[in-house]
């Protein structure tokens, strides 16, 4: 009975720290953004629903890391941070179009063409993808290890 006490308090002092934690990280992006914001009015200003567009995918990306930090120690976290990973892939894919940016002002055009930020960006993110799942298989490699050695 003490011994279930004891696994029991145990399993809320882990369960309580990761959900601290999790708002901890959740609490730095979103000042990191925060901070990051004013400095990137002017780009705000000439794109319309680029703000709004921003706000969204912090907001989404920050579910899946308090997500995945809640679920740590099970295989569910390994889905978020797979589904982090592929929000972040897609998210760039379907924001980047052609990969050029173009504004114009009064007499003024300008023409980045940033397919190479968005490259190498998308191929960290599917770096990051396989990482999570080489994790994932890890995980499951050593719960199913573990449980063979528990047979006699």
């Amino acid at each position: 009975m003490a011994e279930q006490q004891k696994k029991s308090k145990n399993l809320v002092k882990d369960v309580s720290f990761r959900v601290v934690k999790a708002t901890v990280k959740a609490i730095l992006v979103y000042l990191l953004y925060f901070l990051v914001a004013p400095m990137l009015a002017p780009l705000f200003s000439l794109v319309p629903g680029f703000m709004e567009s921003i706000e969204a995918f912090i907001a989404v990306y920050i579910v899946l890391m308090i997500l995945s930090d809640i679920t740590a120690k099970t295989v569910f976290q390994y889905f978020f941070s797979t589904a982090r990973a592929l929000f972040f892939m897609g998210y760039l894919l379907l924001s980047m179009g052609d990969g050029m940016f173009s504004t114009s002002y009064e007499n003024f055009s300008l023409t980045v063409n940033l397919t190479l930020f968005y490259t190498i960006a998308v191929t960290l993110s599917l770096l990051g993808f396989a990482r999570t799942i080489l994790q994932a298989i890890n995980f499951m490699h050593e719960k199913a290890e573990a449980n063979s050695n528990l047979q006699p």
